[in-house]
């Protein structure tokens, strides 16, 4: 467990008058496992708790950047532990168990809650929003430190530093499925999505977003524009890679796409993206006439960037027809030639070539 005593829970939410933790041991843990542990990563959760068990040190406030990485690390996953904790048990903090049955614990020094339970559950309410606020600050300053340039080389004895410290929470934070970068999307981090849509910076939204939007990326876009293509403007708007060879992609000659029609590309389908996901998403509210709306300005734009891929799309070249000479009056009559002795010239043969399509949507 990361809390262990009720300093730390002062700490972490000093709002209260509990004089011990015993009667919260058992929310403690399952907040820890059912609401933190899969936010780090099990292997990181893991290590965390290790380092909590090997360094008893002195907490002073919840924003001590003093102490290490490993120490701010665990100030922010207890906050995030003691709010839900607090959320979990308040209906049973509310009750007494004895022999004579359940009864509604009181003070002398607390009025008791109110009859109707609104108190109860303004509390509750409470805590689970400040639970979710500390865990998006918890995810913010793993994603900080993950995007932060990479130290430079230290010698061996100091290996066990500041910078080997974070190098180490960051390769076992990539294990989570909450790690920032959902690099094979064209919309990779919250980020990303927060500057097309507001989803108020929630890290946590933008996990739950990630099967909607992998569904639009491979089955909608990947369909339209062809999954060639769309990984090169992928790759490109991950590295700013640009594309190589010689060989047309999805008939658009590589000399096309460049880097101010990548970066066209990259903006376009990303709103696509957003309206898609606006129409078919369950975890964002919005109206039935918002998500009709938002599906049908996807759909138009998606029709937009197809016409627009068609203008990067050479016309067949004309093929010449050669010159048929005419039947002379004496000669032998030619295929070309008339009962009359006039010629024609041949129609044009097929060249097979045919405009760019892109599959229906």
């Amino acid at each position: 467990m990361l809390i262990t005593s009720i300093t730390e829970l002062r700490l972490a939410s000093p709002a209260h008058a509990l004089d011990s933790i015993d009667g919260l041991v058992g929310f403690i843990d399952n907040s820890e496992h059912d609401f933190l542990e899969d936010k780090l990563g099990t292997p990181l959760y893991n290590a965390l708790c290790q380092w909590y068990d090997a360094n008893p040190v002195t907490r002073t406030t919840i924003a001590d950047y003093q102490t290490g990485d490993w120490n701010r690390l665990l100030l922010l996953a207890q906050r995030v532990v003691a709010f839900d904790a607090l959320g979990r048990a308040i209906g049973m903090q509310a009750i007494s168990v004895n022999n004579a049955g359940i009864n509604q614990m009181v003070a002398d020094d607390y009025p008791a809650p109110d009859k109707n339970g609104k108190t109860i559950d303004l509390y509750r309410d409470t805590c689970t929003k400040e639970a979710h606020a500390a865990l998006n600050q918890m995810l913010r300053q793993l994603e900080q430190w993950c995007k932060a340039p990479a130290p430079a080389a230290v010698p061996e004895a100091s290996a066990s530093g500041p910078d080997s410290d974070r190098a180490k929470i960051t390769d076992l934070w990539r294990q989570s499925r909450y790690y920032y970068l959902a690099a094979a999307l064209l919309i990779p981090s919250c980020e990303t999505l927060q500057s097309y849509l507001n989803i108020y910076d929630s890290r946590e939204k933008f996990i739950q977003l990630l099967p909607d939007l992998q569904f639009i990326q491979e089955e909608i876009i990947a369909n339209a524009i062809g999954e060639d293509l769309l990984k090169t403007v992928i790759d490109f708007a991950r590295d700013g890679k640009l594309p190589e060879g010689e060989d047309p992609i999805e008939g658009i000659p590589v000399a096309s796409l460049t880097e101010a029609t990548l970066q066209r590309l990259v903006h376009r389908l990303r709103k696509v993206m957003v309206a898609l996901l606006i129409g078919r998403t369950s975890v964002l509210k919005y109206t039935k006439e918002q998500k009709i709306q938002a599906h049908d300005d996807g759909v138009r734009m998606l029709q937009n960037v197809t016409e627009y891929l068609r203008t990067l799309v050479p016309a067949p070249a004309a093929v010449p027809v050669a010159a048929v000479p005419e039947a002379s009056a004496s000669g032998p009559s030619t295929p070309n030639a008339s009962a009359s002795g006039s010629s024609h010239a041949c129609p044009p043969p097929k060249t097979g070539a045919a405009c760019w399509t892109p599959p229906l949507l």
